[in-house]
């Protein structure tokens, strides 16, 4: 078994399906966020407030080296598409794209996420539509999670996964 590495945006349901998935799959459950936030002793906002985002990603990218070759669901950042160690990750496991609209984004973000704060919808659309064709690049499956439950997203991917 290869492990099931998770990407998408911010709020797409990475860690909520991801958590359910691996519950399914009888294997462990990582969350890189909360690795970076573990081994920092700070959250991902604090990280961002004191020291900026690229020292963030330094953190992210160690996370994503240590996780290579680890059987596990695996929910990535919505930036680990820009970290070195990602494509070496990517290669270990196979690679799920979380889909959801910038709308639905907008509609299930809350605080503490310190790229998207104040974003108008607009504006976030726009971010989304930039990461999209990296998410795409390495996506081997994507499956939308606009109004769809976690429980019912997590069934779907497993039905997708054993094909």
């Amino acid at each position: 078994m290869k492990s099931i590495i998770l990407i998408g945006f911010a709020a797409t349901g990475k860690t909520t399906i991801g958590s359910l998935l691996a519950d399914k799959l009888n294997i462990p459950f990582v969350d890189v966020d909360a690795q970076v936030e573990q081994t920092a002793g700070k959250t991902v906002k604090q990280i961002f407030q004191e020291r900026g985002e690229r020292y963030f990603r330094e953190l992210e990218n160690a996370e994503l080296g240590k996780l290579t070759n680890k059987i596990a669901v695996i929910a990535c950042g919505g930036g680990s598409v820009l970290c070195d160690e990602f494509p070496r990750l990517a290669a270990t496991g196979k690679v799920v794209w979380l889909q959801a609209s910038a709308e639905t984004v907008h509609s299930r973000l809350t605080g503490g996420r310190p790229l998207f704060d104040g974003l108008t919808t607009a504006q976030l659309r726009d971010f989304v539509a930039r990461r999209a064709a990296l998410y795409d690049a390495f996506a081997e499956i994507t499956l939308a999670t606009d109004d769809v439950e976690p429980s019912r997203a997590a069934e779907e991917l497993l039905k997708l996964l054993r094909r």
